[in-house]
């Protein structure tokens, strides 16, 4: 962060902060007086396909980005103050922009997470402009953080040991209520507007993307629902509204702060009580904050083979096999009704459950036998809560590259489907063609000892498992 210069024309760089309350970077603005522009720039490469077939914007995850966009754009009008939204090269749009204005430049953007976006805002330091960073995306700040940075926890169980003894330094901020704009706003003439990818197949969005559809869907789940009074027990629920809190679509784009959730459950407690439920929502978001700060201190070691561990990565099957097993997962083809239901769930709404993610990673990491950051990146395309820290720590974690004192975290799938969908709900809502199994028919056609006519055999068996 640079010395601010009050005579600078302001642009508020959005990316995954689309929301008014509890904005650091909205509040800097008004405070500096200056005019404001508000942009948000989608990535050009975000929608081009790469030599695996994969983009990194799903049609489910379009979706619920363009409905967050729209949301906020709606929001900022009613405050007089237009929202502009480009397609391209950050760098080269935000250069454009530059040579548009006459004047100095005040750019104000959340801190960085990943390297893609330590890289853009490198770059953008060394051009004509005060660059202003704030953070969007976390419970805790740089300052808080800052012992802990430098000596990371190697495990989950530490940081949240050190975080809850150590209360009073690691104390989670109040969210602060949205920030009248009253405020000159600064016209912009830069063009380079988006164009949304079509979908070739049906999209059926379990959530609405934007802000107030987000804080609408919290006070239902705590407020009206009390769904949080049984979150511990029904959170790995492979369906259901209610089972798990769903809150993450809204954290991964910003449309919901991290701390406006982290205080309500504190005054849900008040009103209610601390219970193991509560407490394991909380637990949950500290889980999330470990995985962001774990991406600073990491930074591109996250994205490599070997990742944090340094652990070197071998290909175990040969290279027309691998390609047989990819093709199988990208078709959600692989004969495992477990997993092909959450395949085919995934790309029409962009959200599966967190216990079936554990449980599809482990089968394309330990039985198909796939990079894992293949994996991950088919997640990024599809999931309208994907949060570049919390997806690709989880997979490195299950890989056994990431977080995780143990070499291995390998799933028994029957055994996970025994214990976590044992009427088969979800399998017989997404693999229609075999809703008249049973559950031990459905165990013994994933481990290949008697298949079901009606579903492709798997490519790679499962554990046997027997219902007892």
């Amino acid at each position: 962060m640079t010395a601010t210069n009050a005579k600078a024309t302001q642009i508020l760089w959005l990316r995954n902060d689309l929301r008014l309350h509890d904005h650091e970077g909205f509040k800097l603005a008004v405070e500096n007086g200056a005019p404001l522009a508000v942009i948000y720039i989608l990535p050009e490469h975000w929608l081009t396909t790469d030599a695996d077939g994969m983009s990194r914007l799903g049609s489910a995850k379009a979706r619920f980005l363009r409905a967050a966009l729209i949301d906020l754009h709606r929001q900022l009008e009613d405050q007089t103050i237009n929202f502009h939204m480009y397609r391209g090269d950050p760098v080269d749009i935000i250069t454009r922009l530059r040579d548009e204005i006459v004047g100095d430049i005040r750019l104000l953007t959340s801190a960085p997470q990943a390297p893609e976006e330590q890289r853009w805002l490198h770059t953008l330091e060394d051009y004509d402009l005060d660059l202003v960073t704030y953070e969007s995306q976390t419970l805790f700040t740089q300052d808080q953080m800052s012992e802990l940075l430098a000596n990371f926890p190697g495990s989950f169980s530490k940081f949240r040991r050190t975080v809850e003894k150590n209360n009073g330094a690691f104390t989670v901020a109040e969210s602060e209520p949205a920030v009248p704009l009253r405020i000159h706003e600064q016209p912009l003439r830069t063009n380079a507007s988006i164009s949304w990818p079509s979908s070739d197949y049906q999209v059926n969005m379990l959530f609405h993307g934007g802000e107030r559809p987000g804080l609408e869907w919290l006070n239902r789940y705590l407020w009206e629902e009390k769904a949080i009074s049984h979150y511990k027990d029904t959170r790995n629920a492979l369906t259901g509204e209610f089972g798990s809190s769903h809150f993450s679509p809204w954290l991964a784009w910003g449309c919901l702060s991290p701390r406006k959730i982290w205080h309500e459950i504190l005054k849900y407690e008040a009103s209610y009580g601390e219970t193991e439920q509560t407490y394991w929502l909380r637990f949950e978001l500290l889980w999330r904050e470990y995985f962001h700060w774990s991406m600073r201190a990491h930074s591109g070691r996250l994205f490599i083979r070997s990742g944090i561990q340094r652990k070197p990565q071998k290909d175990s099957i040969k290279a027309s096999t691998r390609e047989q097993h990819w093709q199988a997962w990208c078709e959600a083809s692989t004969g495992v009704p477990m997993v092909d239901a959450g395949l085919r769930e995934l790309r029409h709404t962009g959200f599966v459950s967190n216990r079936l993610r554990q449980n599809m990673a482990s089968y394309f990491i330990h039985q198909l036998k796939l990079d894992w950051r293949l994996g991950a990146r088919w997640f990024e395309m599809y999931l309208c809560d994907f949060d570049v820290a919390s997806n690709y720590g989880n997979w490195a974690y299950l890989a056994g590259v990431g977080h995780d004192p143990r070499p291995v975290r390998e799933f028994n799938l029957n055994k996970q489907l025994h214990q976590y969908d044992p009427d088969l709900a979800h399998i017989r809502q997404w693999c229609p063609e075999i809703a008249e199994a049973n559950l031990q028919g459905i165990l013994n056609h994933q481990s290949g000892r008697a298949l079901l006519p009606s579903f492709p055999p798997p490519v790679v068996n499962t554990a046997a498992y027997d219902v007892r």
